[in-house]
């Protein structure tokens, strides 16, 4: 009988006395693995993102200085952007400012924008999933503005006041209704303080009745706020930049410094190490005590087979092989927990509208990288708390190991 087939005998007989092992063990391999497949997943969507992410590959066209005979945002150059080799998509921005009408007849001083892809608000809270684009009469409101709350408007109708141009110098009030369907995060000031997004066709409404403007032809007259060139690929966005300078834009690249991982998500990879290293502890103390605990239940066993002739290397081999098969059952088990406790885990965190972008997966499945080297330390951590207890039964003398050790 090799030694293998033998080990697994053993192992087979004893399993009632290995399941505290098994259980220890495999417990810190689903705990470990459940923390790490969690941020596994979310660290790889987020260097993916930071590597190739729309805004990594924006870049900001601002309008034109006063005088400085720079060409005007307008849809015509958005036309013209667009046909530039290596450019992805060109996203305008264009703002037009509005007064909320709260329930005591006060409220903010708002910025209708456009939405852009390229730079999405970060919502907290929406009546939808699929959120934009928006439709016509729908507003994104920041969470809080100028001392105001505005989280108790969400899903309801409020009222615009909007300016509408008479006269040089002179405007009057137009209200409308608008419907909240979203709030994002107020410290998000990328589309400047106090923006509200809206649908397209109203905000540029808004703008040229404001400027006194006819809507049809106010993109090709008086144009967008800003522009955002979107490259292919994050290597083009130098030379692109290059070229649209050239043609006389005031274009600047847009670095945003992305975290590696939200807070919590940080945390809980954080928290993973840590019981790494305790659960990693507590395995091998579990091992050295359970080896010695069966060594010495098992000491006729092996007086037996030093007196028939097997060496100690060879009942060294044994013992180890046994505890060996032990680790990869426990292993086995603890993947399949980890998993099922990676995908608990992932669906709660999917309930938080900051973390679901991270963890949009079902069940968050460890990478190869991360998965062999933890079955292996898990492993190597029974076989190395084996050894000790191990050596020192299977260096006694038959005459010794068949007393009662």
């Amino acid at each position: 009988m090799s030694l293998w087939s033998l080990a697994l005998a053993n192992v087979w007989a004893l399993r009632r006395r290995l399941v505290g092992l098994v259980v220890l063990v495999s417990a810190a391999v689903a705990v470990c693995l459940g923390a790490f497949a969690i941020t596994d997943r979310a660290q790889a969507v987020t260097t993916s993102d930071v590597k190739e992410s729309t805004a990594n590959r924006s870049i900001t066209i601002d309008p034109p200085g006063e005088g400085s005979g720079n060409p005007l945002l307008t849809a015509r150059s958005v036309k013209e952007l667009s046909e530039l080799p290596r450019v992805e998509s060109v996203q305008y921005r264009l703002q037009a400012s509005f007064g909320l009408v709260t329930d005591d007849g006060n409220g903010p001083l708002l910025y209708a924008t456009t939405y852009r892809a390229a730079l999405p608000p970060p919502v907290v809270d929406a009546v939808r999933d699929d959120l934009f684009p928006l439709r016509a009469g729908e507003v994104v409101l920041p969470s809080r503005s100028q001392g105001f709350d505005l989280t108790p408007y969400l899903g309801k109708k409020v009222t615009a006041t909007t300016t509408r141009f008479v006269r040089e110098g002179e405007g009057t009030g137009v209200d409308q209704p608008v419907t909240v369907v979203g709030l994002y995060d107020a410290t998000w000031q990328l589309d400047n303080p106090d923006a509200a997004y809206a649908d397209d066709a109203t905000v540029i409404r808004w703008a040229a009745e404001r400027n006194g403007r006819p809507v049809k032809d106010f993109v090709d007259t008086v144009g967008y706020d800003q522009l955002t060139v979107v490259a292919q690929k994050e290597s083009d966005v130098p030379g692109l930049t290059r070229q649209i300078q050239d043609r006389h834009y005031t274009a600047t690249t847009l670095r945003q410094v992305l975290d590696t991982l939200p807070g919590i998500l940080e945390l809980i990879r954080v928290a993973g190490q840590v019981l790494l290293v305790v659960l990693g502890l507590l395995a091998f103390a579990g091992t050295v005590t359970a080896t010695g605990a069966l060594a010495r239940r098992r000491a006729q066993e092996i007086g037996i087979l030093k007196a028939v002739g097997f060496r100690t290397r060879f009942v060294l081999a044994l013992l180890v092989a046994e505890m060996s098969l032990v680790a990869a059952v426990a292993a086995v088990v603890g993947v399949v927990l980890g998993v099922g406790l990676a995908g608990a885990g992932a669906a709660g965190l999917r309930t938080v509208p900051e973390l679901k972008p991270y963890v949009e997966q079902a069940l968050p499945l460890p990478s190869a990288g991360l998965l062999l080297p933890l079955v292996a330390a898990a492993v190597l951590v029974v076989v190395a708390g084996s050894l000790g207890p191990a050596r020192r039964a299977a260096r006694m003398s038959p005459t010794q190991a068949m007393k009662d050790w």
